[in-house]
């Protein structure tokens, strides 16, 4: 399921070795324990004109409330940022980036990112290719 969201039940039943009846009351056991979030379209960024992608790590100036809440609402309410984790070491956060260009990938850092008043310092490193882009887990067969 992980690789094709819109597999039939009757495909899942097969690959599995279950009738789809079962089947599908296991998937629907799955969602309703939060095991499966949510179902979504791989878009090829490439194709929308999105033609650079960025890790950018990102210090905040402090830690208070107020400054991790409007660095999170911003980050929540931003289509360019694809990807956002907490992380150890010199930095905060890192930030999965989508931009046209690298002009505009600035652009997002100037004007939008460290306008924000609660972001310190960036470092950005630009991805060159991606040799494999998944989001499935490594789950035990």
């Amino acid at each position: 399921m992980q690789r094709d969201g819109r597999a039939s039940s009757q495909a899942l039943s097969d690959a599995v070795g279950l009738s789809p009846s079962p089947c599908w009351r296991r998937v629907k056991r799955l969602e309703d324990e939060g095991f499966i979030t949510r179902y979504a379209a791989i878009v090829d960024g490439k194709k929308l004109g999105l033609n650079a992608l960025a890790h950018v790590q990102v210090s905040l100036i402090n830690h208070d409330a107020v400054s991790i809440d409007k660095f999170h609402a911003f980050v929540e309410t931003n289509d360019q940022v694809l990807e956002c984790a907490s992380i150890t070491g010199d930095f905060d956060y890192i930030l999965k980036v989508a931009a046209t260009d690298p002009e505009a990938l600035e652009h997002f850092i100037m004007s939008r990112l460290l306008r924000l008043g609660v972001v310190r310092t960036t470092t950005t490193n630009f991805i060159l290719r991606q040799m494999k882009v998944s989001g499935a887990l490594p789950v035990d067969t």
